[in-house]
């Protein structure tokens, strides 16, 4: 009796010379499927892709075979299939696919082969498992790296199940598989006080506090932080989510936010891009201090486009820049090392900002749903998370005790 077949896998075929023509052939995944050897184009460093492009495979096999005119029982359907279809059509539209991918290739390391019938309590809470036990892939050096927290394997859960929602859409089942989660860990609620922004805007213009108060750092550090004042002030004073602002351009765009310093406005979505519901990006008015740093930066970074011409480069076109250089990614390393010089807690993120000013908003007494125009959350969200900062907040309460009080003497 014959070995049982392995069904269709991945395998990396290294590195060669072709013996006839003698060229260096690069090492690439292949998909392997009894006889059938089909190359998937992606190198070593590309696994992510090579599992998705065995995910599409698998799709198409299944569905040459699988009866189009009924609804498919659960166990009829590869988890490979459903993550398929939705890294092709649903992942690219969405705020960011580079993420999504990350995650789905995540969800393939663990569940390929198995079908949407394995989705069980007991299956979730041993892919947690499995995913707190790994290292971030986002370090370098694995023996250093934090381990995936549950709210990382919680999301990609949820990926999961968006893709089910997604695949049940198109073809039809019998039943949709129950997602069990870890807990929600309550987030951060704190805001930065004014002498926090003030101490961690110091650090980033190049100083760091010591026992014996505060030293200038030398001149590179400087240098390499000039970015994280821009970075500061726009996410304090416009409550931004962090990972938009390295996108913003001097220009009108059309894929990218971008800033309108004659008319006092910041567009955080291109003029092409569609608005998420989950993640709104709405224009926003330019407070009258942060408008006054932003025609200065504007006058720096057009002496550098001049310097950069004459030498040949291409002009800086985003607000943010190193040494005029775009950003690429989000802003973590260089802002956790001006939290750490300013003396503060190293759980402030740069998500602090968005907090704050909602917080400062409401401590203002600014309306709700202005306030929550401004900074794109619903009024709802805006005043279940941050309403308690307000001056009257619950103000009528206390006086009906304080009248009480008065009426009874």
């Amino acid at each position: 009796m014959g070995r049982p077949a392995k069904g269709a896998r991945l395998y990396l075929r290294q590195g060669r010379i072709d013996g006839r023509t003698g060229r260096t052939l690069a090492a690439v995944y292949f998909i392997r499927d009894g006889a059938k050897n089909i190359s998937t184009g992606c190198g070593p460093e590309r696994l992510t892709e090579a599992e998705v492009a065995l995910a599409e495979y698998l799709t198409a096999k299944a569905a040459s075979v699988r009866p189009k005119d009924r609804a498919l029982e659960p166990e009829e359907v590869l988890i490979d299939e459903v993550v398929a279809l939705y890294a092709r059509e649903k992942a690219p539209g969405l705020a960011d696919p580079s993420a999504v991918s990350a995650r789905l290739g995540a969800i393939l390391d663990w569940w390929s082969g198995m079908t949407l019938g394995d989705v069980r309590r007991s299956t979730c809470m041993a892919y947690v498992a499995h995913r707190t036990a790994q290292p971030i892939k986002a370090f370098k050096n694995a023996a250093q790296a934090r381990r995936v927290s549950p709210a990382g394997a919680r999301r990609e859960l949820e990926d999961l199940s968006a893709a089910t929602s997604y695949w049940d859409a198109e073809h039809r089942l019998t039943r949709k598989p129950v997602f069990t989660y870890p807990k929600t860990a309550a987030g951060p609620r704190d805001a930065l006080s004014r002498e926090q922004v003030a101490a961690i805007l110091r650090a980033a213009r190049g100083w760091r506090l010591t026992p014996e108060g505060w030293r200038a750092t030398p001149v590179s550090t400087r240098s390499n932080r000039a970015h994280l004042v821009r970075f500061v002030l726009l996410g304090i004073y416009t409550g931004t989510r962090p990972g938009v602002l390295p996108k913003l351009r001097w220009t009108p765009s059309d894929d990218s936010a971008w800033v309108d310093l004659e008319k006092g406005w910041i567009f955080r979505r291109g003029r092409k891009e569609a608005d998420k519901p989950t993640k709104r990006r709405p224009m926003c008015r330019i407070p009258k201090r942060l408008l006054r740093h932003l025609r200065r930066w504007r006058r720096q970074d057009d002496i550098l486009n001049a310097e950069r011409l004459k030498a040949g480069q291409a002009p800086v076109e985003t607000v943010l820049h190193h040494g005029g250089r775009a950003i690429r990614g989000r802003i973590r390393k260089g802002y956790k090392g001006i939290v750490a010089d300013a003396g503060l807690d190293a759980a402030i993120t740069p998500h602090w900002h968005r907090h704050t000013a909602a917080t400062w908003l409401m401590e203002a007494d600014v309306p709700i749903r202005r306030a929550a125009q401004y900074l794109g959350m619903t009024p709802r969200t805006l005043e279940k998370v941050y309403g308690h900062h307000r001056p009257d907040y619950q103000s009528d309460v206390s006086d009906a005790f304080d009248r009480g009080r008065r009426t009874r003497q």
